[in-house]
Formats: C-alpha cells, sequence, structure tokens
C-alpha cells in the first residue's frame, strides 16, 4: 500500500515505475523466505597450511573438533539478520555439539624434498645488435643480474609445487601443530595413519601419546618418514586431539590424498641352455625409466634361489681404437666377460652407474649355474623358482630408491624320463680327424632302466660315428646317471650339428631319440 501511494504522489500513471517496485518487492520476499537455506548450506574453508599439500576437512564436533583452520561461513545477504547453526546437526565423529565453533588448533602438513636448481631467464643477446642490448638492459633490471649463457642458476630453489611419488622412494613429511588462539591447550597429541588399496598403517610417532600443553600462537611437530611399497591412491589420515581451558575435549581430522606412481618397468625373459652342454639357464632384464625425470642406476643385481648360482654377462670396456688394425688377436681380447657374483646377494654394488633418460631402457643378462653338489638332477627338473632383481637408483637430484621384484618364475624344461648331454668335446675339432665325446645319461623316472645305444649316421651330415652299436650301459636306478664314450670323425668343414644317438629301455622295449644335441664348428 506504501508503495502504490508513493507512486500516486509522483505520477497518476507510471507503468515503468509500476514494474520497477514489483521486482524490487519480488527480490526483497525472497531474501527473506530463503535466507536460512543459502546460510544453512554455506560450506567451510579448509585451510591446510603447507604450500604443498592441500587437505580435506575431516570431522569436527564438541567432544569431537573440527578441521584445522575451518571457519564457519556466515551468509549475510542485505544485512536480513543471521540464522544461527541448528543444534541438531549431526557430526561425522558421532557427537553432538550445541554451537559449531572455530577450532582453537590448525594442523599443517608439509611434504620435505630435495631443492631443485633454479632455472634464469637466458636469452641469446648480440653485443652488436642496439635491440639486443636494451633487451639485456631490461632483463638485468627484471632479474637483477647479467644474462647468463646457461639457464642454471647459482641459487637452489624449494619445490613450489607437490611433486610426483615414485614406488620405492622415502616420503617424508613434517606434521605441525598450531595454536592460533589465545588459550592454551592441553593433553594434545595426533594420530597419523596411511591408508591405501590394501592396508592402514599406524606411522611412529611421537605425537602419539604427547599430551603436550601447547601456549598461545605456539607450535609442535615431528618429521615422519616411510618407504613407499604400493603404488596407487594413497590417503594420509592425521587426527589432532586437545583439551580446551574449560576441560573440553576437543579433536579433529584431516586427509591428504596423493597419487604413487611406478618409477621404473621391467620385463624378463628365460632361456634355457639348448645345447646339452650344461644346465643353465640365462635371463635377460631389461630396465625402463617411466619417471618424467631422468634417473641413476646405480645397481641391478639378480639375488639367485637356493638351486643356482648366478653370474652377470656384459661386454668388457676395453675399445677397439684403431678398427682398421684389427687382427685375430683383437677378437680374442674382445671376448665376452663375467662379473661373477655370490648365490646370495651380499649388497655389494658390482653395476656402473647407468644415467637413464625418460622412456630409455637399459638391457642385463645374468647365466644361473645349478648347484649340482647339492640337489641331483631329478631336483631341478620342477624348479621354477629363479631369483628376485634387486635395484636403487637415484634422481636427479639425490633422492635414493630402490625396488625389489618379486621371485621370479619360468617354465620348467620337459626332459622326459632320460636326459642326455654332452659331458666333454674337444675344443679344437680338425676335418678327417676322429674325436672323443663324453656323453652322460640321466634317469628321470620313478623307476629302473635298463639301457642300451645305437648310432645312426645320418645321411648327409658333416659327422660319422666310428664306433659300436647295441651298447648295454647297465641298469641305472633313479636319480642316477651312466657315462659313454662315443668315435666321431667330421667328413664336412664348418659347423655341424651331432645328431644320431639312439638310447632303449629294456624293461619296456621304449626308444628315445636325441638329435642336434650338440653343434661342433670343424677346420679344415
Amino acid at each position: 500500500m506504501l508503495i502504490s501511494g508513493n507512486i500516486a504522489e509522483k505520477s497518476e500513471f507510471d507503468p515503468i515505475q509500476i514494474i520497477k517496485n514489483f521486482f524490487v518487492f519480488i527480490m526483497l520476499f525472497f531474501q527473506t523466505m530463503f535466507s536460512p537455506l543459502l546460510n544453512l548450506t554455506g560450506g567451510s574453508n579448509s585451510n591446510s597450511g603447507s604450500t604443498f599439500f592441500r587437505g580435506s576437512s575431516g570431522s569436527s564436533g564438541n567432544g569431537g573438533g573440527g578441521s584445522g583452520n575451518v571457519r564457519r561461513r556466515n551468509n549475510n545477504i542485505h544485512g536480513l539478520p543471521n540464522v544461527s547453526d541448528i543444534s541438531s546437526a549431526p557430526c561425522a565423529s558421532g557427537v553432538m555439539s550445541d554451537n559449531l565453533r572455530e577450532e582453537l588448533l590448525s594442523l599443517r602438513v608439509m611434504r620435505l624434498a630435495r631443492p631443485k636448481l633454479n632455472e634464469n631467464v637466458t636469452v641469446p643477446i648480440d653485443p652488436c645488435d642496439d635491440i639486443s642490448n636494451e633487451l639485456h638492459k631490461s632483463l638485468k633490471e627484471i632479474t637483477g643480474e647479467d644474462n647468463l649463457e646457461l639457464p642454471i642458476g647459482s641459487y637452489l630453489l624449494v619445490p613450489q609445487t607437490f611433486d610426483s611419488i615414485y614406488l620405492g622412494e622415502t616420503f617424508t613429511c613434517y606434521v605441525c601443530i598450531s595454536n592460533d588462539s589465545v588459550q592454551t591447550c592441553v593433553e594434545v597429541s595426533s594420530k597419523v595413519q596411511l591408508q591405501t588399496k590394501t592396508q592402514k598403517i599406524l606411522l611412529n610417532s611421537k605425537l602419539n601419546d604427547l599430551n603436550a600443553e601447547l601456549p598461545s600462537k605456539k607450535q609442535i611437530g615431528q618429521v615422519i618418514s616411510y618407504e613407499v611399497k604400493e603404488t596407487g591412491q594413497h590417503i594420509l589420515v592425521c587426527e589432532v586431539n586437545y583439551k580446551t581451558q574449560n576441560g573440553e575435549r576437543m579433536y579433529f581430522r584431516k586427509h591428504f590424498k596423493y597419487l604413487v606412481n611406478k618409477p621404473i618397468d621391467v620385463k624378463t625373459r628365460f632361456y634355457n641352455a639348448e645345447d646339452n652342454l650344461n644346465n643353465d639357464v640365462y635371463l635377460e632384464a631389461q630396465v625402463q625409466n617411466t619417471c618424467c625425470n631422468p634417473i641413476v642406476l646405480e645397481k641391478v643385481v639378480l639375488d639367485p634361489s637356493e638351486f643356482y648360482q648366478s653370474c652377470e654377462i656384459k661386454s668388457t670396456t676395453k675399445p677397439l681404437s684403431n678398427i682398421s688394425a684389427i687382427s685375430p688377436d683383437t677378437f680374442n681380447n674382445f671376448n665376452i666377460s663375467t662379473v661373477e657374483c655370490s648365490s646370495k646377494a651380499k649388497g655389494k654394488n658390482t653395476n656402473d652407474n647407468i644415467f637413464l633418460l625418460p622412456r630409455e631402457i637399459r638391457q642385463y643378462l645374468y647365466r644361473l649355474t645349478p648347484k649340482m653338489h647339492k640337489h641331483s638332477m631329478h631336483q631341478y627338473r620342477g624348479v621354477t623358482t629363479i631369483g628376485k632383481l634387486d635395484m636403487a637408483w637415484r634422481s636427479q637430484m639425490g633422492e635414493r630408491g630402490r625396488l625389489q621384484t618379486s621371485q621370479l618364475q619360468r617354465m620348467a624344461p620337459g626332459y622326459g624320463d632320460v636326459r642326455l648331454i654332452i659331458q666333454s668335446i674337444p675344443s679344437v675339432i680338425k676335418l678327417r680327424v676322429p674325436f672323443e665325446i663324453v656323453c652322460r645319461l640321466y634317469n628321470f623316472c620313478e623307476r629302473n632302466l635298463d639301457l642300451y645305444y645305437d648310432v645312426i649316421n645320418i645321411p648327409k651330415a658333416g659327422l660319422e660315428f666310428c664306433c659300436l652299436n647295441g651298447v648295454h650301459l647297465g641298469q641305472i636306478s633313479q636319480n642316477k646317471t651312466v657315462d659313454f664314450k662315443l668315435t666321431v670323425l667330421p667328413v664336412s668343414p664348418g659347423f655341424q650339428y651331432l645328431s644320431g644317438i639312439r638310447v632303449t629301455d629294456g624293461f619296456l622295449n621304449r626308444l628315445y631319440e636325441f638329435d642336434e644335441i650338440s653343434n661342433v664348428f670343424v677346420n679344415e
């Protein structure tokens, strides 16, 4: 009515003014009706107080507390009266509070990391160019120093962002509790828990049972470290308990989330010795840098299982300085050399430091030899566990990392009931000069065998047997061996395969054929 009276005083009929007054009335009506709802939905600001971590607020309440540095936001709309918090609003801790109040303490978690090299602004300047000289003066006024040829400065820079965390590294953080109020808090304690996809770990901290007294504007804290052993999402849960001067017990929690990535990727491949001269197993390992920054591989060592002893095979470091002057002696000196390792890794670094750029791959080759003096060949037939790869590296700023693979498994070779290997063979074989080889038969079945051997000269083969057929080797018990000799005549030069040995079991009249059991080089 007052609005219509004012309109009548100004003008007899002003439709524009009537529409304006109508919208003003509607706005005042909605502000009055919906201001309690707006006030209830006002969120709380969470400030972790750290450059590197931004935590999400946890639960709070009387006897349960709230998250550190949480401020309740009041929505005052156009001078309307404030709406108080509803006392029946439940807290996440399960404790009710008449009035949600501000926390007296605040919690900050900061990651401790090594600094990085400061990168200066480097612009190529021509001293004979006037425009370049003016640009040089402008850069000097901005940076306070002359232009450098290298982009790396003489100062270290504290990390400004939360860098990546990788598996195998040591995560170090500083947990700080500050009293920002004017009161003194007593029985202050804190618990730090790490949650992953598979487990929850309570980290060791002196703040767990501290029960300290924290005066106004003071703070307490501790450095906490742990080795990262799992990839994926990690949550650092920090809980603070304390009492006010009135004896009111309070607590609050904060959550800090971060992602752990895989630093290196390892691919393995096994090769069994195919020449029947031994029972060696060869392991090829490819180590790839999956980090976004370069790393330095300090150690890649194979820790073998109890059945094997290992050694690394790598090329000699002696270079070929003059390729045009290569002689046969040069090739003899440029052989593959092996670095022997113990049967159990002793932590000794036998590898050189290898610098790997992102996505680069380093290849390693290991030879595993069975321990014949402790285990029989029957046991090696079913052995699939080879060992573990132990790797250590450093980041570009020197931070250490260490990983160990799980037990490497291989497919057990199928030798059958009887296996034939070459026990000895001459290293130099000449054309049309007979030589002797010593063969060894293994009985892998669970019964005794009565064995005979025969030899067959295969057509167009470069090797001919010069020995008797149908020789009886006698009965062989299970897991036992028998040796016999064969005389061979080379008739063709070059690489030749040794084939044509036949072994018969007299009990079951079963024939075992052995072809291409070894290859030899025949000199003219």
